[in-house]
């Protein structure tokens, strides 16, 4: 059986071996993710990549019902988003309709708040991990504070990454194992890294060694800021 994966938002960079997924026209597939189904097979696709995407969708509800719907029971959802309480790219962004922190995927986890709301929708993921990109100091404090800090200020992370899989079936429960958090971990930094611009060719776009003391200093730099490649 073949393995599908998707890149959804992939209007600017494409991953080889994905189907490359964006409302846009440069894209592989153009589709809009507020109306449009998916065209892929219930419980067809083993792994769906998104990043910083699902901030633009004002159908939410919609759109991760369809990924819900085509992703293999255990399948790897891995996203990349802004962070709820980010000011300066999130907050006064007029084209972000939805705004996420680590408990968001809560209300879509049987295991957590899934039903709290008296929502009726069929969408079930397991939380695997999230992960915060701090800025700034707030790298550096002990996570009692660094806690604190998310909680009652603004501008401590500027996005969060999840690693989520899809329950399709109840009576199968996903266990999350350090294995498991790992791997997921490792898959999504491979995603990351394989992303390549739609007018270049992979062998072109990759940087130069980041051994060098100006790639050094520049991932010191994003990694302050709270961005990555």
């Amino acid at each position: 059986m073949a393995v599908i994966k998707l890149n959804i938002g992939a209007a600017i960079t494409r991953i080889p071996g994905f189907v490359n997924i964006d409302i846009s026209s440069v894209a592989e597939l153009s589709l809009d993710l507020n109306k449009d189904p998916l065209p892929f097979e219930n419980d067809s696709v083993d792994l769906v990549f998104s990043y910083h995407t699902l901030e633009h969708v004002e159908h939410y509800i919609f759109a991760l019902g369809e990924i819900h719907r085509v992703l293999r029971h255990g399948g790897r959802f891995l996203l990349g988003v802004p962070y709820v309480t980010s000011t300066e790219l999130n907050l006064v962004n007029p084209y972000h309709k939805q705004h996420f922190s680590e408990r968001s995927f809560d209300f879509f986890d049987a295991t957590r708040a899934k039903g709290g709301a008296g929502e009726e929708n069929a969408v079930l993921f397991r939380k695997v991990f999230h992960r915060f990109h701090h800025c700034g100091m707030f790298h550096i404090l002990p996570p009692p504070l660094k806690t604190w800090s998310r909680r009652h200020l603004f501008n401590v992370v500027k996005k969060i990454d999840f690693g989520l899989v899809a329950i399709k079936d109840r009576s199968m429960p996903i266990e999350v194992s350090r294995d498991l958090v790992r791997s997921m971990q490792t898959e999504f930094q491979e995603c990351m890294d394989a992303r390549v611009p739609y007018n270049q060719d992979s062998r072109n776009f990759r940087r130069t060694s980041s051994t060098t003391l100006k790639n050094r200093l520049r991932r010191l730099k994003m990694w302050w800021n709270g961005t990555d490649e």
